[in-house]
């Protein structure tokens, strides 16, 4: 899954060694041709440094957890931990209450198992590297407007049901397991160094209560669900010793291992009814804000109880970091494709021809149909200021001020913003880190 044009440059790139042990053994910080510019780039291609590779499950502390309960995953670091990729995280899920004429399904416009979840947290040496509040908006944004439409409804059906509205066939229904990616650190589809790590990686999980999670649009109410079998899965790459030997001497010199990562930051926005021009600050404090994306939902659902996604006669949406207006963009029913054109920016795809959004117009009887505004409404600045595949290339911000305007018409909502910056977790030759944003 491609989440947007986000683009990482390593703390210190060197050609990596075309040696191999037994040779002249000449190993290097390493750097991944995908987070490098091209002019940046070796023309030579490096040979495979020998390694071996395990896929690793990682269970929970805890059995099993219920609807706004928690869930804890904890693995060692250090000597022998290897370099982590492709990791996610699995559950399995069941329906508590209920009946076999219960039509239920996963709330949000994507209709995904991650509506689950509530709040997703990282921590490195016990150090918090990401902290996602109401992470649920956070993945509904993304599924809806920052990845493919096909991936969404096909492959994102599979891993978390997404888009399934299903007839319970009884009482307590399992719903299975649920595949869920990860975002932040651990979504950076980079290798995490765990053996030059000293202390812990835990990752926290709060789960969404069952108003916030799942809907019965039909038949008997549920009465919660239990999530067991929480996993974290990755492939874990054990490097031969001298390689490991020789990064960790080059470090001792000064050098550190950067990991660049995108961060996701949400806090919430309450809309009383005909709220008017609201003006809300928020010390965000980052070197490299991207974009900032905002959705509302309604206080009390309309739309089968879904907790879709509504313009909600929302009227503008500026931005302003520092004070300085970033955008005045006038918004109302007639200009939503101007609202469309500008959230897509925010994830560097405004005119990308491989990503379609799930949204869509169409046209019976000449009453116009169009999800965007019913269902999967967002809006979005994008704050980038360069697009040349840099490390940093958002805005600086210590305040940032959201003013959205909403006409006599909308009603009583919460609105969800995410703020998406960029962010470097440095690794020192102690094992110690260090959180640059």
């Amino acid at each position: 899954m491609r989440i947007g044009h986000f683009f990482i440059l390593s703390y210190k790139h060197r050609e990596m060694s075309l040696a191999s042990i037994g040779a002249d053994t000449r190993y290097v910080l390493p750097a991944s041709y995908d987070s490098v510019p091209q002019a940046f780039q070796s023309n030579k291609s490096a040979k495979p440094i020998p390694c071996v590779l395990q896929t690793v499950n990682v269970p929970s502390l805890t059995t099993s957890a219920s609807a706004s309960g928690t869930s804890i995953v904890q693995l060692p670091c250090g000597s022998g931990a290897g370099i982590m990729l492709n990791p996610y995280l699995r559950f399995d899920l069941a329906l508590t209450g209920g009946g076999n004429d219960s039509v239920i399904a996963f709330k949000g416009a994507a209709k995904a198992a991650t509506s689950c979840l509530n709040n997703y947290t990282t921590y490195v040496n016990s150090m918090q590297v990401d902290n996602i509040q109401n992470i649920a908006r956070v993945y509904d944004q993304i599924f809806c407007h920052g990845t493919s439409n096909d991936w969404t409804s096909r492959d994102a059906s599979v891993l978390m049901s997404a888009g399934i509205t299903r007839t319970c066939a009884g009482a307590a229904e399992n719903l299975g397991t649920q595949i869920i990616p990860l975002l932040g650190l651990l979504g950076s589809q980079q290798g995490i160094p765990l053996y030059l790590l000293n202390g812990t990686l835990q990752v926290n999980i709060t789960w969404n209560a069952l108003s916030r999670a799942i809907a019965v649009t039909a038949g008997t109410a549920l009465t919660g669900f239990t999530v067991s079998n929480v996993q974290l899965v990755y492939d874990r790459i054990a490097v031969e010793q001298a390689f490991a030997d020789k990064v960790k001497m080059d470090m001792m010199s000064g050098a550190k291992y950067v990991l660049g990562y995108t961060s996701f930051q949400n806090t919430t926005l309450a809309m009383s009814a005909g709220a008017g021009q609201p003006t809300f600050q928020y010390g965000l404090n980052v070197s490299s804000l991207r974009a900032v994306v905002a959705d509302q939902c309604a206080a009390l659902s309309t739309q089968a109880n879904l907790g879709l996604s509504v313009i909600n006669d929302l009227s503008q949406f500026q931005v302003s970091l520092d004070g300085r207006l970033i955008n005045n963009n006038v918004m109302s029913l007639a200009t939503y494709p101007l609202v469309f054109a500008e959230l897509n920016k925010c994830y560097g795809r405004l005119f990308d021809a491989s990503i379609s959004d799930v949204s869509q117009v169409s046209y019976a009887l000449a009453v116009e149909t169009n999800t965007f505004k019913t269902a999967a409404f967002a809006v979005g600045v994008s704050t980038t200021r360069c697009n040349e595949a840099l490390a940093f290339a958002g805005s600086p911000v210590s305040v940032i001020s959201v003013q959205p305007g909403q006409g006599a018409n909308g009603v009583a909502s919460t609105m969800f913003i995410t703020f998406i910056s960029d962010f470097q977790l440095l690794v020192d030759a102690t094992g110690s880190i260090e959180l640059v944003r």
